[in-house]
């Protein structure tokens, strides 16, 4: 739905806008001015790029990926990493990076084979390194602001414009998706102050609290800088090394997700995505929902 808002222009730029309604490609002003302003859009807006993390061992999933990726489990007719794309796509990223290593000739094949019209880019693992590790060894491919996600979470009804727009504005080093689980221990759970800066961190908490509570999502809007806090060619975790040191810094910020998310990380939690397709619970043609 189109919304109306008023302008106002130098008398110089409107004559040109008028010489430019030629009655068959442009049949008024206001068409004319909406397709210059979204050409204007494109050509200043920076590029976007995603980092995909799918270097996994993929332990907890098996027997399903002894012979198959986590990315490329199917969840209804395509894979899990497809429906990530696919969802990138929608909020106009330019490129995707996927930081592969546990059966990646598979990832690499699959994605030969289905052109899915985005720019990809590898980097490859010889050894695992982690989420933290992976981030690392991707460094030479990125240059400004990027979206971080694992390959085993799969979600809707994110605003992703919304994500990144907070991002910028909060001046954090790294913003975390947060998402409501029942099962924290499973995952990192996250405290915010009143100003959503994490303040409270702890990766998979032994002790189960009370009721849902928020969790880390595994999606990320990361500033470069923060590469310089991971030493290079070694095994670090994003969750136990690095969000830490930036929560005692100050400089980590939360984002609450209401939508739908899940960890496609069990058997279980697999089956669960599965019928949650078939019952319409996960719809993954929704990309906005209410987030705060």
């Amino acid at each position: 739905m189109k919304q109306r808002y008023s302008m106002t222009l130098d008398p110089a730029l409107m004559h040109k806008i008028d010489l430019l309604v030629d009655g068959t490609r442009f049949t008024n002003r206001s068409e004319t001015a909406q397709f210059l302003l979204k050409l204007g859009i494109e050509q200043f807006r920076p590029e976007r790029t995603a980092l995909i993390l799918c270097g996994g061992l993929e332990t907890r999933v098996r027997p399903s990926s002894f012979s198959i990726p986590k990315p490329l489990l199917p969840i209804g007719y395509q894979p899990l990493l497809e429906y990530q794309i696919e969802y990138l796509k929608r909020y106009e990223f330019d490129r995707i990076i996927l930081a592969i290593g546990y059966l990646q000739e598979q990832i690499v094949r699959y994605l030969d084979e289905h052109k899915l019209g985005i720019r990809l880019r590898y980097s490859f693992e010889k050894e695992p390194l982690d989420t933290g590790g992976a981030l690392k060894n991707s460094e030479a491919l990125i240059g400004s602001d990027f979206l971080a996600l694992n390959g085993d979470v799969i979600f809707a009804g994110l605003d992703l414009d919304k994500l990144i727009y907070t991002h910028k504005k909060s001046n954090a080093a790294v913003t975390i998706v947060l998402a409501k689980s029942n099962t924290p221990t499973r995952f990192g759970a996250v405290e915010l102050d009143n100003e959503n800066r994490v303040i409270s961190f702890v990766e998979k908490p032994r002790k189960q609290p009370a009721g849902e509570a928020w969790v880390n999502a595994g999606v990320y809007v990361i500033r470069p800088s923060v590469f310089a806090k991971i030493p290079k060619a070694k095994r670090i975790s994003l969750e136990l090394d690095v969000f830490p040191k930036l929560m005692r810094d100050g400089t980590i910020s939360g984002y609450k997700h209401d939508g739908y998310w899940a960890d496609v990380g069990t058997p279980e939690d697999y089956l669960r995505v599965q019928k949650d397709l078939l019952t319409g619970v996960f719809k993954p043609q929704e990309a906005t929902a209410n987030n705060t």
